[in-house]
């Protein structure tokens, strides 16, 4: 009887909890996700809605600009 179980139980048992590790492991080892509400612990990141703000070039062309000048307007258009 215990060469039985050994036979034909714990293999089969032991292949499916080696799968179920395998893949339960990758999620168990993530850092939490963020919810919302919960205060936010990580480094800014390199974007800003607002570069004049910033010290940064401003992100659309100028009047006298060479693109300006260039008659490029750039976005999208359409007709209604």
């Amino acid at each position: 009887m215990v060469e039985t179980v050994l036979l034909f139980v714990v293999p089969p048992l032991a292949l499916y909890l080696l799968i179920a590790l395998l893949v339960m492991a990758p999620k168990m080892a993530r850092r939490p996700r963020y919810r919302a509400g919960q205060p936010w612990s990580y480094e800014p990141m390199w974007w800003t809605a607002n570069p004049e703000g910033a010290g940064l070039p401003p992100a659309h062309d100028e009047p006298g600009s060479d693109a300006a000048a260039a008659g490029g307007r750039g976005g999208a258009r359409g007709n209604w």
